[in-house]
């Protein structure tokens, strides 16, 4: 799977950057466009608790030098809190200006390397509402929803000893809360030196995540191939198999201004994703 800089500015209700951020999966690539631009330091300050701590890296996003108090590795300044996006919108409240920031690191694998901060707009200044630890998704999309509430669906992923697994979701903070709804999971790939899955290698990737015309729902796109491993073969990648030929599977998803569902249309691609590697 290639790396790729994945960065998008969503509709005029609701703002987004993506900073630096590296998937794991394909995707797609629009303007650039810096976290130290989005918000300011001050917002940043209430994310690092401390102004001494808000420092931009090279690339001219923010970061925190030291591991706020609220992350595993509090208080850690040889490693760093790092801006991956900014989601600008109504995610808790419809009264008040909100900002969600992802960031990377300061957290151990097991709790998501890394999380997301709810800030709320008071007055003149940034309030931290709520820090959702392990909620690092690596690309969303913003819906309006009936409520006057910003809901988002997100991309994630994640990898373990070789092998990689991503999943969609639809995502509501109401309430200061998160909220999950899994959309589409099971995608992922061994290629990474994972050991072989119903005696298969096989590799998955999201390479197209996107609105719908209107916000009426989204698109995605997964490409998949797998080849037989040999017998005896213990690991994936570090051999040459025959692979199959890549499979391209389309699913739509609808939106109806409270719930996202699969499209009864898109119910026999599905099936092709689940059914892609043998029950094991």
């Amino acid at each position: 799977m290639s790396d790729l800089i994945v960065c998008l500015r969503a509709n005029a209700c609701v703002a987004v950057t993506l900073v630096g951020l590296t998937m794991s999966a394909h995707g797609q690539a629009t303007e650039e466009i810096s976290g130290a631009k989005q918000i300011d330091r001050r917002a940043m300050q209430e994310v690092c608790e401390s102004s001494a701590a808000v420092s931009i890296d090279p690339k001219g996003s923010f970061q925190c030098t030291v591991c706020p108090s609220y992350t595993d590795f509090q208080g850690n300044n040889r490693e760093s809190f790092d801006l991956q996006a900014v989601y600008q919108g109504h995610f808790s409240t419809a009264n008040a200006e909100q900002l969600l920031l992802v960031l990377a690191g300061c957290e151990s694998h097991a709790s998501g390397l890394g999380g997301s901060i709810l800030l709320t707009r008071d007055g003149t200044i940034w309030k931290k509402s709520r820090y959702f630890k392990g909620d690092k998704p690596l690309k969303c999309l913003s819906f309006k929803a009936r409520d006057g509430l910003d809901r988002l669906v997100c991309f994630a992923g994640d990898a373990h000893f070789g092998t990689a697994a991503y999943w969609i979701s639809a995502v509501s903070y109401k309430d200061n809360s998160l909220h999950a709804e899994p959309l589409l999971t099971g995608i992922g790939g061994n290629m990474g030196s994972g050991s072989p899955a119903a005696g298969y290698c096989y590799e998955q990737d999201i390479t197209t995540f996107e609105k719908l015309p209107s916000d009426t729902g989204l698109m995605v796109v997964v490409k998949q191939t797998k080849g037989l491993a040999a017998s005896g073969e213990g690991s994936c990648g570090e051999t040459e198999i025959r692979m199959e030929p890549t499979q391209t599977v389309n699913l739509n998803f609808q939106f109806d201004g409270d719930h996202f569902a699969l499209a009864p249309g898109s119910k026999s691609s599905l099936q092709k994703i689940e059914n892609f590697l043998p029950h094991q």
